[in-house]
C-alpha cells in the first residue's frame, strides 16, 4: 500500500504564511537599513515593491484577503513614492507592520472588517503638498496606467481624497468586494471588461451593490459605447468638464 505524502492544504497554506513571513522580515530589514543610512531611499522604493507585489500574488493564491488588499494598498503607495525618506518612510514601516499585524491573528477577516482595517493605513503620497487634510473617503480608480489616470488620481488626491489605483477590471472587481470604496471611477476603455460591464458586475454582485459607481469617458450618454450602462450610474467627462462632473457626483453621495 503506497503512502500519500503530498501535503494537505493546511500544510501547503501554512508554507505559503511562511514564505509571506519571510518577505516581511526582508522588508523590515531593508526600512532598518535606510533608516541607519546602509540602504539609498531611492533604490529601497523597487525592493520594497518587489516584495510587496510578492506577497499580494501569495495571499491571492491562498485566498487570504486582508494580505492581498494590504500588499496590494502598499505597492500602490511606492508606485507614487520615489524615495523612502520623511513621512514616506515611516507610513511605508506603517504597512509593513500592518501587514504583520494581520499575518499575526487577522488572517479571517470578513470583506467588511478588511475594509475598516484598511481605512488604518496611510493615505498615498501623490503630490508634495503639505497642508492637504487627507479625508477618510476611499476612491478606488480602475484604469490604465498613463497621463489621464495620473492625472485623475492627482486632482482627487489634491482634494484630500484617498486614493487607490488598480489597472486591471477583473482586479478591480475583486479588490472592490474586500476594500468597500467610497466610491469607484472607472474609465470605459479596458482591456478586459469595459466600464459598462464593470459597472454592470458592480451592480449585480450582492456584495458590491450598494457601492457608487462611475464612469469616465470623452462619450456622450447615446454613444454606442454605453450601450446597456444602467441610468443612476453618472459619467465622468475626460475633458475639461471633469471638475464640475466629479463635484455632482460627489455632492449626490454626500462626500463633499
Amino acid at each position: 500500500m503506497s503512502v500519500d505524502t503530498a501535503p494537505s492544504v493546511e500544510e501547503a497554506c501554512q508554507d505559503v504564511l511562511d514564505a509571506i513571513e519571510d518577505r516581511l522580515a526582508v522588508m523590515n530589514e531593508i526600512l532598518e537599513e535606510v533608516r541607519e543610512g546602509r540602504r539609498r531611499p531611492g533604490t529601497a522604493v523597487g525592493l520594497l515593491r518587489q516584495q510587496a507585489h510578492s506577497i499580494k500574488g501569495m495571499a491571492a493564491g491562498i485566498g487570504v484577503g486582508v494580505l492581498k488588499v494590504t500588499a496590494h494598498r502598499l505597492e500602490d503607495f511606492l508606485n507614487a513614492v520615489e524615495a523612502l525618506e520623511g513621512a514616506a518612510l515611516g507610513d511605508a514601516q506603517v504597512f509593513v507592520d500592518r501587514l504583520g499585524e494581520a499575518l499575526d491573528g487577522k488572517l479571517d477577516l470578513t470583506p467588511e472588517e478588511i475594509a475598516r482595517f484598511c481605512r488604518r493605513l496611510p493615505a498615498k503620497h501623490s503630490f508634495s503638498v503639505e497642508d492637504v487634510e487627507v479625508r477618510d473617503i476611499e476612491i478606488l480608480l480602475v484604469a490604465p496606467e498613463g497621463a489621464g489616470t495620473h492625472f485623475v488620481t492627482r486632482e482627487l488626491a489634491e482634494c484630500g481624497y484617498r486614493m487607490v489605483n488598480v489597472w486591471s477590471s477583473a482586479d478591480g472587481l475583486a479588490l472592490a468586494a474586500q476594500m468597500r470604496p467610497d466610491l469607484i471611477i472607472v474609465t470605459n476603455v479596458m482591456d478586459e471588461l469595459s466600464g459598462v460591464d464593470f459597472a454592470c458586475a458592480i451592480r449585480a454582485m450582492p456584495t458590491t451593490a450598494s457601492i457608487p459607481v462611475a464612469v469616465l469617458t470623452s462619450q456622450k450618454r447615446n454613444h454606442p459605447s454605453l450601450a446597456g450602462l444602467p441610468a443612476e450610474v453618472p459619467l465622468l467627462s475626460k475633458s475639461g468638464r471633469f471638475a464640475d462632473d466629479i463635484t455632482q457626483v460627489f455632492a449626490s453621495l454626500g462626500l463633499l
